[in-house]
C-alpha cells in the first residue's frame, strides 16, 4: 500500500457518516471475507499511517536534533571566541602592566644612577676644589716664605753692604787725613 493509498483510506474513513458506518456494518456482516480484508486493509493502512507518522516523528527529531548540535557547536564555538578574547586581553593588561613596571623601574634606576653621577661629579669637585686651595695654600705659603726670605736676605745683604760701604768710607777717610 502506497502512501497515497493509505492516505485515501483514512480520508475515506474520516469522511464517513455513521450511516455509512451502519451500512458498512451490515455489508461487512453479509461478506464476512470482504470485511476481513477491510479491517485488514485498514488495519494495513493504519499501521502504514503510524510508520509514516514515526518516521516524519523520526525526521524531525533528527533536524531537532541536527539545530540543538548547530546551535550547541555554534554556542561553543561563541564561548571559545570569548574565552580567547578573554585570555588575550588579560594578556595585555599583564603586558601593559608588566611594560609599565618595567618602565618605572628602568626610570628608578635611571634616577639613581643621575644620583649618584651627581654625587660622584659634586665629590670629584669637592676633592679637586679642595686639593686646588690646598695647593693654593702651599703655593701661596711658600712664595710668602719665599719672599720673607728673600726680604731677610735682601735687608741682610743691604745691611752688609752698608757696613761694607760704612767700613770703607771710613777707612777712605781715615786714609785721606
Amino acid at each position: 500500500m502506497t502512501t497515497s493509498e493509505g492516505a485515501a483510506v483514512k480520508q475515506q474513513q474520516e469522511n464517513e457518516t455513521p450511516a455509512e458506518e451502519a451500512e458498512k456494518q451490515t455489508t461487512t456482516s453479509q461478506q464476512p471475507t470482504l470485511g476481513l480484508l477491510d479491517e485488514t486493509q485498514q488495519r494495513a493502512a493504519a499501521a502504514y499511517l503510524a510508520y509514516v507518522e514515526a518516521e516524519r516523528e523520526l525526521e524531525r527529531a533528527y533536524k531537532e536534533q541536527e539545530q540543538k548540535a548547530e546551535k550547541d557547536y555554534s554556542s561553543a564555538v561563541e564561548q571559545a571566541r570569548k574565552n580567547c578574547q578573554d585570555i588575550i586581553a588579560q594578556a595585555r593588561k599583564s603586558y601593559d602592566s608588566s611594560l609599565a613596571h618595567a618602565r618605572k623601574a628602568m626610570e628608578e634606576s635611571l634616577y639613581k644612577a643621575r644620583q649618584a653621577f651627581d654625587e660622584a661629579i659634586a665629590q670629584a669637585r669637592q676633592s679637586y676644589e679642595a686639593a686646588a686651595a690646598e695647593s693654593k695654600k702651599s703655593y701661596d705659603d711658600a712664595v710668602a716664605q719665599a719672599l720673607k726670605e728673600r726680604d731677610e736676605a735682601e735687608r741682610t745683604a743691604r745691611k752688609q753692604h752698608a757696613e761694607a760701604i760704612a767700613t770703607t768710607w771710613a777707612i777712605f777717610t781715615k786714609a785721606r787725613h
